[in-house]
């Protein structure tokens, strides 16, 4: 959706009554007020005075204010009528598409700034809080038409009204506000983001391409540890930030016996007729990182592939599929339905307190009405070791995450120094750059076409070498390459970018996203490796994983990415 905004008129500002149209068709304005307005916009002018509300869409019609020569005063023509202006200043037209009366004793919750003019769709530099709620009393001044339509497109949760939780008809408003300016501190500070440079950025960028990462490497390389890590410098609501671990982290260990999803998201038990709802820790995660939207959540599945992944965690494999732009949010489909939320909260009495929000009506009303969803805030992080003990990682389960190897163990590192203290950063850049900045394949084109014609370049020449082999390569592959790439060359705003980062991103992507699938004796990727290794002679990472896959075929017969 484009951008939204509201015009406070306030009283005794003339302007409106000159640059209205006689019919009250459209309306022009300051484009010095208004700034960098652009055709199609959305701006509702709110006049209290005159107590009246117009839903405006702005077009690419501009008129300068000039001395007319028969009357010496300021104005403009269109159309054969004349509109009083400022000289020299460009007035843009506003298409007037609803109009409506403010009933008396309107007034707004959080009254708009000195410059009168408010952000009404999601930016990073909006107060979401007050914006929520200025979508809301707007939205008591346009009960019907096309204007509520608009509205909603830039609230990003569901308002349900007349909802039956516990008996008790509610009015859901609100659920669970965006980030705001006071959530994150790195805003408060100035820093809108990372720079390339930043110890975790392969990382961070992997985890806003796929919400779903997993870390391989030997036992004790500290995969565990990175995650938790993630969470303290992304922990950005004082709320979450618990003095033994963030809130916004949860530890999953699995077992070897899962088989089934029941193991992580519940399930529901019957005795003697009478259901209950058996919750496990990692819905309850899901429920809390619901209530904060503007805060990644991390759930660490640890030792993740002791069982088979593609068993116990079908359900998540298969919602991942789901992912959709609604407005300017990634939403998902649910992992308990609406209809099976109702059946357990009608049937068990004790639904609500399992989930944590026994008091929490909104969010009760929400998953009434949507089911208890995958949320865009969620991140699932697995990691795997290779052994006797360990199963294989599935393509079905390699062609929905991003796989990152921990490499490389500093012996010498922590051995003389204290043991590491967690502790909350003074700044959240890394929550900052994980929850703005979502882009579909086709905004990354658009952003830098250039870039993303070098990148399918190269995955051509590499799908030829895979091509009829079990290793080809999907549209999916495609995609998060290009947006994984594309959300590295973004840190470009906040700093220095290095002249060769789209080589050091494609080296990265590939191994992530390609040399992974690579398994099996001589005969099935015996001559594959050797083309790719002529192939990626460029990205030294390849190279290096390529050697040691190919060292490996040799001594064994049998090779594989891990």
């Amino acid at each position: 959706m484009k951008r939204a905004r509201v015009y406070d008129v306030r009283n005794g500002d003339t302007d409106y009554r000159n640059l209205l149209s006689d019919n009250r068709d459209f309306i022009f304005w300051n484009e010095d007020i208004l700034k960098d307005t652009r055709s199609g916009e959305v701006v509702f002018f709110v006049n209290r005075e005159q107590r009246e509300v117009l839903y405006t869409v702005a077009t690419s019609v501009l008129r300068t204010g000039a001395r007319s020569r028969r009357s010496w005063l300021k104005e403009f023509e269109y159309k054969g009528s004349i509109y009083g202006a400022k000289e020299g200043d460009e007035f843009r037209m506003y298409k007037v598409r609803q109009a409506a009366t403010i009933p008396t004793g309107w007034k707004w919750t959080h009254p708009l700034r000195r410059n009168n003019i408010a952000e009404l769709s999601i930016s990073e530099t909006a107060d979401n809080t007050a914006r929520l709620t200025r979508l809301h009393d707007l939205k008591q001044l346009f009960p019907k038409g096309p204007a509520p339509e608009v509205l909603e497109m830039c609230n990003l949760h569901v308002e349900g009204v007349n909802l039956t939780v516990n008996e008790q008809k509610i009015e859901m408003k609100l659920v669970g506000p965006p980030r705001s300016k006071k959530a994150v501190k790195g805003l408060e500070n100035g820093k809108t983001g990372l720079t390339f440079s930043h110890p975790y950025r392969q990382l961070l960028m992997a985890v806003k391409t796929k919400p779903f990462v997993l870390l391989s490497g030997v036992s004790g390389t500290g995969k565990s540890w990175l995650v938790r890590k993630l969470a303290y410098i992304t922990c950005a609501d004082a709320a979450l930030r618990n003095t033994k671990h963030p809130g916004n982290f949860e530890m999953v260990r699995v077992r070897p016996d899962w088989h089934e999803p029941n193991e992580l998201l519940g399930y529901l038990v019957t005795q003697g007729g009478i259901f209950r709802y058996q919750c496990t820790g990692l819905l309850r995660f899901i429920v809390r990182a619901c209530r904060y939207p503007h805060i990644p959540f991390f759930a660490c599945l640890d030792e993740m592939n002791l069982a088979r992944i593609e068993h116990y965690f079908s359900d998540f494999l298969s919602i991942l599929e789901t992912a959709r732009w609604e407005g300017d949010m990634m939403a998902y489909d649910a992992f308990i339905s609406s209809h099976d939320v109702f059946l357990y909260s009608q049937e068990d009495p004790g639904f609500w307190a399992k989930l944590g929000i026994e008091g929490d009506t909104n969010l009760q009303a929400y998953f009434l009405e949507r089911g208890i969803v995958m949320p865009a805030n969620l991140i699932v992080i697995g990691t795997i070791n290779m052994d006797e003990t360990t199963h294989t990682i599935s393509q079905r389960v390699l062609d929905r995450t991003m796989v990152i190897e921990i490499q490389g163990v500093d012996m010498k590192h922590g051995a003389t120094s204290p043991a590491e203290t967690w502790k909350y950063p003074d700044t959240y850049e890394a929550a900052t750059a994980l929850i703005t900045g979502r882009l579909s394949g086709s905004e990354a084109y658009n952003n830098n076409a250039k870039a993303v014609d070098r990148i399918t370049d190269e995955l051509t020449r590499l799908s030829k070498i895979l091509e009829d082999s079990p290793f080809a390569l999907s549209y999916r592959v495609r995609e998060d390459v290009i947006l994984y790439c594309a959300y590295n060359e973004a840190l470009a705003a906040n700093g220095l970018m290095p002249g060769n980062w789209l080589n050091i991103c494609l080296d990265e992507a590939i191994c992530m996203k390609i040399l992974t699938r690579i398994a099996g004796d001589d005969a099935d990727c015996g001559g594959i490796i050797e083309r790719l290794q002529t192939a990626t002679m460029q990205y030294p990472a390849c190279q290096r994983k390529l050697s040691r896959i190919q060292q490996q075929l040799r001594k064994t017969g049998l090779t594989s990415f891990w």
